[in-house]
């Protein structure tokens, strides 16, 4: 066991200024252990509600009464609820143990959580939404853990693009998800208990190549912000910050906002046109819904254009995010505006996962890796909050989206069950389709206009509040060009 004050004696080395070649292998793999994470908590989006709804009533008893489909939202909503729970107590892991041990955790939980997600989905469904839960505290543990290891072997000069590229972690996980998940739900036999032993076994396997290959630095490669673990009590002066709790607060808003396009865009986009969406099939929806969702992994363009940004000027940065997702929420699920809502959907999502986290170093810093996991895991408990209220938010838009969606799987359902073929899935499709506007089923954007953009525009405000009302005293130099 480490001791927590064992970097105290480096603590008058002067911090590097380029950064050690190690911290980027130690980078890759605290990515890779975030990502892994994703494709057992994102897989109901990458095979679409409607699919799973329809696997449940075939496979599990419990949904005989179609009344019992109210838990759905269940299934989405309680990862964050349990990454909300895990949020703070992670600081107190990395304090104990440090960062590394933390990522460990989070590893553990998730395969925990998933290994009893994919034993009872089909036989106990709230054992299923159990394993759920605990999956989250052990996501939250993770997306705690990993940026604190990033932070401590990257220096000032390019710790804002080694953090964005971290924070890719979600988008590359969603388009991987989205792509990959509807391919290996045929591949081991349409059943969801496989699907999931599938994604619990390659967090197993990340687990160990990061318990192998990651290190703390050594005295000679710590960054500016320290690896010495001081007590919580110490480091709370440094969350006096107006700046730091603006930028918590509008985070809760960017991942309410940003977990609405993940859930429900592959749906939509499979959904027949004359009720609202695209009509594209799964493959072609998993592609370009993926490619989309995975429109964050640009963020790395937007931690180069934070660290070229003054540091009384990176709110911008954060401006520019959030007005971008906004716009995209005013055209959201309309076809017509598919091209531009893209466009600030790819904006928001570039500068907002670029600039959220590596911003938390910059309040902080000074109070070594405690004060970066508390900050980080006080921006976690707002990712969180944010995406347990959007599942519920939501419920009435996704309740019409499903159903439109459904039209087109229940007609190929039916084509097949009566000896058809999918020569005859277009002409069935479009007599369901004309059955179903007859009953007022259809898309309904306005319902998801008026969940999310109002709360942007008060995202939007917040935004502005992490502007420094003065340089602050004893806040070090300001951070320059990147070494060379």
């Amino acid at each position: 066991m480490s001791n927590p004050n064992a970097a105290a004696a480096g603590a008058a080395a002067k911090p590097v200024e380029k950064t050690p070649s190690y911290a980027w292998a130690c980078l890759a793999v605290s990515l890779l252990a975030a990502v892994s994470i994703v494709f057992a908590w994102m897989w109901l989006p990458g095979i679409t509600f409607p699919v799973f709804k329809n696997w449940l009533a075939a496979n599990n008893p419990l949904f005989q009464n179609p009344a019992n489909f109210s838990l759905l939202s269940n299934v989405m909503g309680l990862v964050p609820i349990g990454a909300l729970i895990m949020a703070l107590p992670t600081t107190f892991i990395v304090r104990k143990w440090g960062a590394k041990v933390g990522t460990l955790a989070g590893l553990a939980l998730s395969i925990i959580g998933t290994a009893i997600s994919a034993a009872t989905v089909g036989s106990n469904f709230y054992a299923f939404l159990a394993g759920r839960f605990i999956l989250g505290l052990g996501l939250s543990t993770t997306v705690v853990s990993g940026p604190t290891c990033v932070s401590i072997w990257f220096p000032d000069s390019t710790r804002g693009r080694a953090m964005a590229i971290w924070s890719c972690w979600a988008p590359i996980g969603i388009f991987l998800s989205n792509f990959v998940n509807d391919s290996v739900y045929n591949l081991v036999g349409q059943s969801m208990n496989n699907l999931q032993w599938a994604w619990c076994a390659l967090i197993v396997v990340v687990a160990i190549a990061f318990a192998v290959l990651f290190r703390a630095p050594r005295e000679n490669e710590r960054s500016q912000v320290s690896p010495e673990r001081k007590p919580l009590k110490d480091v709370l002066v440094y969350f006096k910050s107006r700046q730091l709790w603006c930028l918590i607060i509008m985070f809760v808003i960017f991942n309410y906002m940003n977990y609405a396009f993940s859930q429900y865009l592959k749906t939509w986009l499979q959904t027949p046109e004359l009720l609202g969406g695209f009509g594209w099939d799964a493959a072609t929806a998993g592609l370009w819904g993926g490619l989309i969702c995975a429109c964050g992994a640009l963020a790395p363009i937007g931690g180069l254009i934070l660290d070229k940004t003054p540091r009384d000027k990176k709110y911008i940065c954060v401006v520019v995010g959030i007005i971008g997702l906004t716009i995209c929420s005013a055209l959201a699920f309309k076809a017509e505006f598919f091209i531009p809502y893209v466009l600030f959907f790819c904006i928001g999502n570039m500068m907002l996962n670029a600039c959220c986290r590596p911003l938390v170093p910059t309040f902080v810093f000074r109070g070594g890796q405690t004060a970066v996991a508390f900050g980080l895991s006080l921006l976690t408990l707002g990712q969180y909050a944010g995406q347990i209220a959007t599942s519920y938010v939501l419920a009435p838009f996704n309740e019409g989206l499903t159903a439109a969606s459904n039209v087109a799987i229940n007609a190929k359902v039916a084509v097949l069950a009566g000896g058809g073929t999918p020569a005859d899935f277009g002409p069935a499709i479009g007599a369901a389709v004309q059955e179903a506007i007859g009953q007022g089923i259809h898309v309904d954007p306005m319902l998801a206009f008026w969940a999310l953009v109002p709360v942007g525009v008060v995202g939007i405000i917040l935004s502005l509040g992490v502007k420094p009302a003065k340089k602050p005293a004893g806040a070090g130099k300001p951070e320059g060009k990147p070494a060379a």
